[in-house]
């Protein structure tokens, strides 16, 4: 009886989040590809990412022991902007 009180509650507001993250996805503004006269890190931020230190990686493989500040996105750190934005062209989302 409990059970069904908990999904009662809880059923709707998972299928609010659902429907949430994929409005947030479709209506989210295209990355951009330009860097232009931003530093690395303000186009970083432009595009919604995160900047931070860590190991530079690409979809989760350690490329280097030595840290980094650089641009997060997804499972992957860049350390510099051209790696960053090939892979941004690179994904299924990137729209030309």
């Amino acid at each position: 009886m409990k059970l069904s009180k908990i999904l009662m509650v809880t059923g709707p507001i998972v299928i609010l989040l659902i429907i949430l993250i994929l409005w947030v996805s479709v209506f989210r503004e295209p990355r951009s590809t330009e860097l232009g006269n931003s530093t690395f890190e303000e186009f970083c931020k432009t595009n919604n990412d995160m900047w931070m230190e860590m190991e530079p990686t690409i979809k989760g493989e350690k490329l280097s022991n030595e840290m980094c500040f650089g641009c997060m996105i997804a499972d992957s750190h860049f350390c510099n902007a051209d790696e960053y934005i090939t892979y941004i062209k690179s994904l299924p989302s990137f729209v030309r």
